[in-house]
């Protein structure tokens, strides 16, 4: 069985996606909405002209090839993460909050708390969908 990666968008962001039909001269824009789940399968095409192409799944329902260039570039600009990356992200978070109360700083403090919220809620989200991935594939 093949491991697939799974993501939750962590900004709203646009993506071309390509079409490979013959002419091969148009494609559409989509707008990924933040809290918008990406699945990574280990389906990929190559093609010469462009490169790597990876089969991803948005929302469990919608399937299309995204170049991996495009991939790295969403993940390095932090519109996507993983469990693991927002676990990484609160933990830090956390430091950065009793930092700021051991100096007093009152707006860092909000300000990481505030984004300590979100990244919790991310997880949470994350989390569920993961947990109902792992029960609907016991049933396959």
């Amino acid at each position: 069985m093949h491991q697939h990666h799974y993501f939750i968008v962590t900004n709203t962001f646009q993506h071309v996606v390509d079409c490979f039909c013959p002419d091969g001269d148009h494609s559409d824009v989509l707008e990924i909405k933040k809290e918008a789940f990406i699945e990574v399968t280990n389906d990929k095409k190559f093609l010469f002209d462009t490169g790597w192409y990876i089969l991803v799944i948005l929302n469990r329902h919608w399937h299309f090839y995204m170049a991996l260039e495009d991939l790295e570039k969403y993940f390095t600009q932090g519109y996507l993460a993983s469990l693991v990356d927002i676990e990484l992200k609160i933990n830090h978070l956390k430091f950065q909050i009793d930092q700021s109360l051991g100096k007093g700083d009152e707006s860092s403090f909000l300000q990481s708390s505030k984004c300590l919220k979100e990244s919790s809620e991310l997880k949470l989200r994350l989390e569920h969908f993961l947990h109902q991935m792992e029960i609907e594939s016991q049933f396959l």
